[in-house]
């Protein structure tokens, strides 16, 4: 099993869990991975993967190299996959 991301572990509050819809627990869970980021990393993020800007774009608004860009952008995909996990089937 991959490791559960911040706040989705239920096993501390089960009256939490069983308040908290699946769909509410993985929103705050990517909020808290989202939140760990380094701010250039989640903009580049961000600007990149949610709102579609390109590299040429993004590079001279934070003030990077597009190399840095990149980088960030992978760095911040990777600390978002370390962190994911899938709710277990059958969970409210």
């Amino acid at each position: 099993m991959l490791a559960r991301l911040p706040g989705m572990d239920t096993s501390s509050a089960p009256n939490h869990a069983a308040a908290c819809p699946v769909s509410e627990r993985v929103w705050q869970a990517f909020l808290a991975a989202l939140h760990e980021l380094p701010p250039d990393m989640r903009a580049v993020l961000l600007l990149h993967d949610v709102l579609g800007a390109g590299f040429e774009d993004i590079a001279p608004l934070l003030g990077l190299e597009l190399p840095a860009c990149r980088q960030r952008l992978a760095h911040a995909r990777a600390h978002l996959l370390a962190r994911r996990d899938f709710p277990e089937p059958g969970t409210p």
